[in-house]
């Protein structure tokens, strides 16, 4: 009877380690399991933080794209101001250009009001046109334009007279015309403006250059790319 409880005794003790043991691993794989899935909550959380950065990255790279496009279109606008002299303070100029047969170019200080200056006689005998006149005082008109002009240049374009013209540079980088023989032949009401060259953008300044043509007048781009205006006027019917 002894042995048989202490075989029971032993045996109840044996269930008891067992369940202990049981227990403890049970506590462990339950740690363990937790470390795992928080340090997996960790590294996603950090994903999102690094996606969230990168977001943040693109959405600062767009907007310093869209800024420098800005900047480049800001850049591209010319502007001069006739009060801004270097080395003459106080004094104010207005923009002017001396062109053939005494033509004379004169913009005001709003730079929107071009006055086209000439005398009949010396027109007429300089181009051959075909109008007769004896004036020999000199004729003044007017030409408004909606932006400032910021810089007038009087071109040639072959090899002749025929294609003097002068060129009006707007403040939008922009450039307008006025072909002048084909200007005085047929325009009853004075000098005006032939309007924007087509496709023509973006200019800072003009030059005229040799080509085995005769001359022609470039239109020069800040970046130093140009156009030939002869190319962008020949086919309009004006020269």
């Amino acid at each position: 009877m002894e042995e048989g409880k202490k075989v029971k005794s032993n045996l109840g003790l044996i269930v008891i380690v067992v369940i202990l043991l049981f227990a403890v691993f049970g506590l462990c794989g339950y740690i363990i399991l937790n470390k795992d899935n928080s340090n997996s909550t960790k590294y996603v959380a950090g994903g999102d933080n690094n996606n969230t950065n990168a977001k943040n990255e693109i959405s600062k790279n767009n907007t310093e794209t869209t800024t420098n496009t800005q900047e480049t279109k800001a850049n591209s606008t010319i502007t001069f101001d006739g009060s801004k002299s270097i080395n003459s303070d106080g004094k104010n100029y207005t923009l002017a250009c001396q062109g053939n047969a005494g033509i004379w170019i004169a913009v005001d200080s709003t730079q929107k009001v071009l006055t086209f200056n000439f005398t009949p006689t010396r027109v007429v005998e300089a181009y051959s046109l075909s109008w007769q006149t004896a004036k020999n005082d000199v004729s003044s008109s007017n030409i408004n334009f909606e932006k400032k002009i910021v810089d007038v240049f009087f071109g040639g374009m072959g090899q002749d007279s025929s294609g003097d013209t002068l060129f009006i540079l707007l403040e939008d980088g922009t450039v307008e015309y006025i072909p002048i023989v084909h200007m005085f032949n047929h325009a009853q009401d004075g000098p005006i403006s032939y309007g924007k060259i087509a496709g023509v953008s973006d200019v800072a300044k003009f030059a005229l250059s040799n080509t085995s043509g005769g001359v022609t007048t470039l239109a020069i781009k800040n970046d130093g790319t140009f156009y030939d205006l002869w190319y962008s006027l020949k086919d309009t019917g004006n020269y």
